[in-house]
C-alpha cells in the first residue's frame, strides 16, 4: 500500500547518500575517545564540521523527497507525509535510546562501575526511571550523543510552515529561517535537554534549520 501523498518514488541520489554517510563516519571518528584521527577531522581546519555536512545533505534529500508531494498533492497531504516521517524518526530515537540504556546498564553492572551511564548523562535515569519516563517520551530529556535525531525531527516539522510561507511569497521562508536563527543565537529559543540541570539541546533546531533550508 502506498503511503499518503506518495506517487512514484523519486530515485535516490547516490551523491547525497555518499556525503551523508561520509558525514556520519566522520562524526563516529570524532566521538571515539583517545583517537588520534580526531586531529584530522574537518572541524580542525575550518569553520564547519561533519554535522554541518550531514544537516545540509539532509535538507537537500528532504527537498527531493517531499517538494514534489507538496506540489502535486497540496499542503495538507504534504504535511501528513512529513508527520509520518517525523513519527518514524521519533520512534527510531526512542527505540535507540532504550536499547543503549539497556546496554549501558548491563555494561556498568558487569564492570562494577557507572562510567558509561555517567558519560551519557543517563545515570539519573537508571537511578529513578519512573521520574524520567515522561521527559524521555516528550523529548525533554536528551542524553549525551542523542541530539541528532531530535534535531532532525524538529526541523522536519518546520517544513509544512516553510512550504506555506513559500506559497505566499518566495522570500518569506528565507526571512523566517533567518529570524529563527537570530533568535536561537541570542538564546531566546532553546529546548530543555534536562530540567534538573538546566542543560539544553546540544543541536538547537532553531539554529541548525538555517543550514537545512539553505
Amino acid at each position: 500500500m502506498k503511503q499518503i501523498g506518495e506517487g512514484a518514488r523519486a530515485p535516490r541520489d547516490p551523491r547525497l547518500d555518499f556525503f551523508r554517510g561520509l558525514g556520519m563516519f566522520i562524526i563516529l571518528v570524532a566521538h571515539i575517545p583517545w583517537n588520534p584521527w580526531t586531529n584530522w577531522i574537518p572541524a580542525r581546519f575550518g569553520f564547519s564540521d561533519a554535522a554541518d555536512l550531514f544537516v545540509f545533505c539532509s535538507g537537500m534529500a528532504s527537498a527531493l523527497a517531499f517538494a514534489a508531494i507538496f506540489d502535486r498533492n497540496g499542503l495538507l497531504f504534504g504535511a501528513l507525509r512529513i508527520l509520518h516521517r517525523v513519527w518514524q524518526v521519533y520512534w527510531a530515537h526512542i527505540g535507540g535510546f532504550f536499547v543503549v540504556l539497556g546496554l549501558v546498564a548491563g555494561a556498568d553492572q558487569w564492570l562494577g562501575t557507572g562510567r558509561y551511564a555517567e558519560g551519557l548523562l543517563i545515570d539519573p535515569v537508571l537511578a529513578d526511571f519512573k521520574s524520567y519516563i515522561g521527559s524521555i517520551m516528550t523529548l525533554r530529556f536528551i542524553p549525551n550523543y542523542f541530539d541528532i535525531l531530535p534535531m532532525y525531527l524538529a526541523i522536519l516539522a518546520m517544513i509544512p510552515a516553510m512550504m506555506t510561507l513559500e506559497r505566499i511569497h518566495r522570500a518569506l521562508p528565507v526571512a523566517a529561517s533567518l529570524a529563527l536563527w537570530l533568535a536561537a543565537q541570542s538564546g531566546y529559543l532553546q529546548l530543555t535537554a534536562d530540567a534538573a540541570t538546566g542543560r539544553t539541546w546540544f543541536f538547537n533546531p532553531f539554529g541548525w534549520q538555517l543550514i537545512f533550508f539553505t
